[in-house]
């Protein structure tokens, strides 16, 4: 292997910048790839605009930002001229202004029916009488009858499960613990 001999640094003989070679390559004139994205005017080409990668994501389109109409209304006739130029920013318009929507109205509460007044089957038929004439005017849909008319069916049978319960606990506690206890275990076994 030969001897590679390094010569110490001497300040004195270099010049105070180093060149590197670099500056005589270097244009001082204009860059030469912002002809590409720039037109004659200075204008950002199509294509190549100064955001590349565009707006971030979770940043709201400017140009669909609405007015606050609470803290700053708009002049007469503002509102109108941007309705007409955006329509689908009446909604939101509209949105702000009017209270919000009330939530949907009982079917039977419209009816004037208290549901809580019917108790036995019987009065279940009587109901579902009412329902049928209220939808033969024209005042309740099909749809609307049916949930109403499913809604007291399972009260009634919550109500009829109570009696049952009832009923069985009134026999155990005749019966005795042991008795109850009893039919525990039997059912266990099995």
């Amino acid at each position: 292997m030969p001897d590679v001999r390094i010569t110490p640094f001497v300040p004195s003989c270099y010049p105070p910048v180093f060149e590197t070679g670099i500056e005589q390559t270097q244009s001082l004139g204009p860059d030469l790839f912002l002809s590409r994205a720039r037109d004659a005017r200075g204008r950002f080409a199509p294509g190549h605009s100064g955001n590349p990668r565009g707006r971030p994501r979770g940043i709201p389109n400017p140009k669909r930002r609405l007015l606050d109409f609470v803290n700053r209304p708009p002049r007469p006739g503002a509102v109108e001229a941007l309705v007409r130029r955006r329509p689908y920013l009446l909604r939101r318009f509209a949105q702000q202004l009017l209270p919000p929507p009330r939530g949907p109205l009982d079917p039977a509460e419209r009816l004037g029916i208290d549901l809580a007044a019917y108790h036995t089957p019987d009065e279940l038929r009587l109901l579902l009488g009412k329902l049928c004439a209220a939808i033969s005017r024209g005042e309740l849909a099909p749809a609307e009858a049916l949930q109403i008319a499913r809604r007291m069916r399972r009260r009634l049978r919550a109500e009829r499960r109570l009696k049952r319960l009832a009923r069985r606990l009134t026999l155990a506690r005749r019966r005795g613990v042991a008795g109850l206890a009893g039919k525990v275990q039997n059912r266990a076994q099995k």
